[in-house]
């Protein structure tokens, strides 16, 4: 057995699979508590178990499903799609989950394959861990409609809202509403309107939606200015009336905004807990990791008024970067070191891939995991880191004819490897489409090899290999050892890291062993 091998399954003893944990200060939690790219999270209570989901855009499998018993630990058990509806093409945004009878139900946006307008879907199951069931699309409005949310009103009928985008002739943007059937499964009667931004309302691009109904009004959260990049200004905004279809005012300012640590706060939804406190789930991207590592899950506590009867964060109108935890005799445990050596295949419902490109063939046996390339050029397969300054490494398993090795992937267009031939190494990147060599490295044909790239705030990343399983060499570019990767996020879309494979139809890249480890910020 190779030593580097040797090293890493002591390590893997040491630490138990498939996480090392670093435990919080005894009664608080320090957001976020769903780290890495967890866009426009939804979360409900089912008995004493919270479920979670959240945006996955153009990575698959569609919207990755965690399970907490207490809000601020969360495990993924899986993803709402394994396979992609039949109808999408791309854009995968806005999960919502709503359960009923037994039945969870899932309200999804997603790109239409025949025309590519966004329309709302549903899907629903009985058992989360078996996947959903599509029902295909329920809402389609002009051009666009996003972020549905579900909401059932005292007389017990439900209703749907979403975000019309306002490129209907005559309508402006705002959120829409409809009751829904009996089965949740289509809409019935006349659609109105909850919010009008015509109307003088602050803010702009009203979405990110949830509802709830508190004494005798029903309040309105929702999420205004621009969501997706490093120019962002998102905040919450809340209304309320005391008739669901008309009459609603809004409260003048935001309720939750960015601060110097967290930025860009919104788009969340409200759960309550048994004794009936209220937490709100949210996205925000961390002031120095921004777009780069993506936006993340954020928890806050919402209280009541009862003297003004408007609602307000318990900790301010600000991202908590500590608070109290939801639950007495509870700890949050952060999870600081990944490690897979592939001696089961329990951790690939973690890996991605890019849904629009061909899948790669991922396949798992005694220790290995084969990365099949499915057409010419790159295959990959990763996932979001969840702080802008870690580390990732790889072990390939043998030299073939496809170049494998590791890299940080931002779409098929732009993305930074460091791979492996029988002769050499290779370190390029592709940038708007253009491939360029940035440095290449000789290396004996029977070297055992193992590649490393450390990242800092998600977007300067040096990289190192050792053929001695000790030393560790830096690799240098032109005259300097790190290579700027601002360019890789796209439009709100974070960057996943994991292993590359360069290679024809038909060839593979295989690899023992990956570890990827965090430094959480202080």
């Amino acid at each position: 057995m190779r030593p580097f091998k040797l090293l890493f399954l002591w390590c893997i003893l040491f630490i138990g699979l498939p996480f090392a944990g670093q435990s919080q200060t005894p009664g608080t939690y320090q957001n976020p508590v769903i780290p890495g790219d967890f866009p426009d999270p939804s979360v409900i209570r089912v008995g004493n178990m919270y479920y979670a989901a959240g945006t996955t855009s153009d990575f698959a499998p569609n919207y990755p499903l965690y399970e907490s018993t207490d809000l601020v630990n969360w495990k993924q058990i899986g993803s709402i799609f394994n396979e992609q509806p039949a109808w999408t093409s791309e854009n995968f945004w806005a999960p919502e989950l709503y359960y009923h009878n037994g039945t969870f139900y899932v309200y999804y946006t997603a790109k239409r394959k025949s025309d590519h307008v966004s329309c709302i879907g549903v899907a629903t199951t009985k058992d989360l861990r078996k996947g959903f069931t599509d029902h295909g699309i329920i809402i389609e409005w002009g051009n666009e409609a996003i972020d549905g949310f579900v909401f059932q009103d005292d007389d017990q009928k439900r209703y749907i809202s979403w975000k019309a985008y306002g490129l209907t002739k005559g309508r402006p943007i705002e959120i829409l509403a409809s009751e829904l059937s009996a089965d949740g499964l289509s809409l019935v009667g006349e659609h109105f309107s909850l919010t009008r931004f015509d109307q003088g309302w602050k803010g702009a691009g009203d979405e990110g939606q949830c509802l709830v109904k508190h004494g005798q009004y029903y309040y309105l959260l929702y999420s205004v200015g621009g969501c997706c990049d490093n120019r962002c200004d998102y905040r919450v905004m809340v209304s309320r009336s005391k008739n669901l279809k008309t009459g609603w005012e809004q409260f003048p300012e935001p309720i939750l905004q960015g601060s110097e640590v967290w930025k860009c706060t919104g788009h969340g939804t409200l759960v309550t807990t048994p004794d009936n406190r209220y937490f709100y789930l949210y996205h925000a991207y961390h002031a120095t990791d921004f777009e780069y590592i993506g936006r993340q899950g954020l928890l806050d506590e919402l209280v009541w008024d009862e003297t003004s009867q408007w609602p307000r964060f318990k900790n301010g109108n600000t991202p908590s970067v500590v608070a109290p935890m939801p639950f007495p005799h509870t700890q949050q445990v952060r999870d600081s070191v990944y490690a897979d050596d592939f001696s089961t295949s329990k951790n690939l419902k973690l890996w991605q891939w890019d849904l629009t490109k061909p899948q790669p063939a991922l396949n798992i046996q005694k220790g290995v995991i084969t990365v099949g390339v499915a057409a010419d050029g790159i295959a990959f397969a990763g996932m979001s880191p969840k702080t802008g300054n870690y580390s990732f490494e790889a072990e390939p398993a043998e030299k073939t004819a496809a170049l494998s090795g590791i890299g940080v992937y931002g779409n098929s267009k732009n993305l930074v490897a460091f791979v492996a031939s029988r002769s050499n190494l290779v370190l390029f990147q592709i940038k708007n489409g253009i491939k360029e060599t940035l440095a290449e490295i000789p290396v004996p044909e029977n070297a055992a090899v193992s590649l490393k790239l450390k990242a800092t705030h998600g977007r300067i990343y040096q990289f190192y290999y050792t053929t001695d399983q000790k030393n560790w060499l830096p690799v240098k570019v032109q005259n300097d050892y790190s290579v700027d990767a601002s360019f890789l996020p796209q439009w709100g879309v974070a960057m996943r890291t994991g292993i590359v494979v360069d290679g024809k139809a038909g060839e593979s890249g295989a690899f023992s062993s990956v570890k990827m480890s965090y430094k959480f910020p202080e």
